[in-house]
């Protein structure tokens, strides 16, 4: 009796095994064929280039063209995407490729200021009144950002030069140019020690700064696209507020700007806008950053194209030379454009060419 329930338990013991071997497998199957299926959508990616970049580039063209045509009923004018540019797609009415899920993000870079194009009183402002910093700090932080982006190493009273930086370990230079970076100002004395902590990481300052300012552009900052915390500062010591402005006109973002309200860093339009189209297939997306710049006229698209005749007259075609394509006004000049890496502050400028470029 003992042998055979020993038989028995010996019989349980290997099914419980073989189970759990057979559980082990199809875990490790599941596993493998998920893992394969990502890595063949990764290389799909990258064997088939004439198909997502052509379709990605296409509707950065025809996204580009849906914002010029809005902002021709507008006087020219990119006000807010209230205008109806923000679905460029679903304005536009075109077949969808349901090969490719298709995203369209469009941002107002100028709603936020430019720090880069602060005047000396413009900078002491925003250190005082938006960062509240007292005026001793205020100066040094001046005197060392002066020193840093001028193109001289003349220091001044409380700023530095190269010759500060080259003691340090590791040395460097002060960059004589305009910071292409918040990051960068880890490198800038005084800033390093008011805007990081010991460890070099970012503090409160540091993100509050971050809220307020960009390097992007070095425009006025437009008022329908400015942050609260940006709008508030800038309407600090006006007559007005951001309810009472936005209450001037029977619109979700204004036009025109009071009289009353008289500021340099302030108007109701943008000439930047920062687009990502993004296409996935599955979980790997492909996408395509482009920083522009309007670049509109009474001439943009205008007659002599390439493909038309030059009078009514003449049937014969024109084939778009390079000579004919280089006298295009297209409505948009890319001044960034990258592939799987976004347009950001801490990565350094990127120009490439596309058919929205076209060069000798």
């Amino acid at each position: 009796m003992r042998t055979k329930e020993h038989k028995v338990g010996e019989k349980g013991s290997v099914l419980i095994a073989v189970l759990a071997i057979i559980s082990l497998l199809a875990f490790l199957t599941t596993k493998f064929i998920d893992d394969s299926v990502k890595d063949l959508e990764y290389q799909a990616l990258f064997k088939q280039p004439t198909d997502f970049r052509a379709l990605a580039y296409n509707t950065l063209e025809i996204t580009l063209a849906v914002i010029h045509e809005i902002a021709t009923i507008d006087d020219g004018n990119i006000h807010h995407y209230e205008q109806g540019w923000q679905n460029p797609l679903q304005y536009f009415q075109i077949p969808q490729n349901n090969d490719w899920e298709i995203d369209i993000r469009i941002v107002d870079p100028t709603g936020k200021i430019p720090i880069n194009a602060l005047s000396d009183e413009q900078m002491s402002d925003l250190l005082e009144e938006g960062l509240g910093f007292d005026f001793s700090t205020t100066q040094e932080l001046k005197d060392t950002w002066s020193d840093w982006i001028d193109t001289d190493e003349s220091r001044s009273l409380n700023g530095a030069e190269s010759e500060d930086y080259e003691s340090l370990d590791p040395p460097y230079k002060s960059a004589n140019r305009p910071i292409e970076s918040l990051e960068e100002l880890k490198l800038i004395q005084t800033w390093n020690q008011e805007f990081f902590d010991e460890s070099g990481q970012p503090n409160d300052l540091y993100f509050r700064l971050q809220s307020m300012v960009t390097t992007l552009h070095n425009k006025p900052v437009n008022v329908n696209s400015a942050t609260p915390i940006v709008l508030d500062y800038l309407l600090l010591n006006t007559s007005w507020d951001a309810k009472a402005l936005f209450e001037l006109e029977d619109k979700p973002y204004l036009t025109r700007l009071p009289d009353s309200l008289n500021s340099e860093l302030l108007t109701t339009n943008t000439d930047t806008l920062l687009i990502q189209i993004t296409l996935k297939r599955g979980d790997v997306p492909f996408t395509i950053n482009a920083l522009v710049e309007k670049n509109f006229s009474n001439n943009t698209g205008a007659s002599n194209l390439p493909g038309k005749a030059v009078s009514e007259d003449q049937a014969i075609m024109k084939e778009g030379t390079i000579e004919e394509q280089l006298k295009l006004n297209f409505p948009f000049k890319i001044l960034k454009l990258s592939e799987n890496r976004a347009i950001d502050t801490n990565s350094p400028s990127i120009y490439s060419y596309s058919n929205l470029d076209i060069v000798p």
